[in-house]
């Protein structure tokens, strides 16, 4: 051995009657502490873990796809709040007794085989036909009450085809209605 004063420190793998020897690893063998390991991981596996491994991914792909679908609903949601807030309001105004009667007369005047009268409380036309073979007139007479003033709409309240009330062969009672469009709720957020 060296000096023990000397100013550089002894390596003991590199004396002379070391350098035969193999050098050590702080366990053993390079690999002896992986290997109780592996051994012990091998002989532990089961198909449990790959199946859990399997399950979780379906699993978040399920998530992921709920998560895109409520976001979607979310979103639609929203957008329709929005565009209801700025959608015109439709406003239906039902006809005057005064435009009723002017109805009943012209309709009267253009279809003689019809009976047409305005219904006791004057909020709806009586268009009716006494013989099934005034068939004809009566759908014509319906027909028509469209072109009576622009802008008026009709809906058939009662409808009746055979062996109507009164002994009639056809019957209806027809309301009219204006329609504008209001901008009076538009919300201005």
């Amino acid at each position: 051995m060296k000096n023990p004063f000397s100013a550089k420190p002894v390596n003991p793998d590199t004396t002379p009657e070391n350098r035969h020897l193999p050098r050590a690893h702080a366990f053993g063998k390079p690999t002896s502490h992986v290997g109780p390991f592996l051994g012990a991981a091998l002989q532990n596996f089961s198909l449990i873990a790959p199946l859990l491994f399997v399950a979780a991914v379906v699993l978040c792909v399920m998530a992921a796809n709920q998560t895109a679908i409520f976001i979607t609903a979310v979103t639609r949601d929203i957008k329709s709040t929005e565009a209801n807030k700025i959608a015109p309001l439709l406003d239906k105004k039902p006809l005057t007794a005064a435009d009723y009667k002017s109805a009943a007369s012209i309709m009267a005047k253009n279809n003689a085989a019809v009976v047409i009268a305005v219904n006791t409380n004057s909020s709806a036309l009586l268009v009716s036909i006494k013989e099934p073979a005034l068939l004809p007139e009566f759908m014509y007479a319906l027909a028509t009450l469209q072109s009576f003033r622009q802008g008026v709409a009709w809906d058939a309240r009662e409808l009746c085809l055979a062996k109507c009330e009164g002994g009639m062969a056809a019957t209806a009672e027809i309301s009219g209605y204006t329609q504008g469009i209001s901008f009076d709720g538009l919300s201005t957020q």
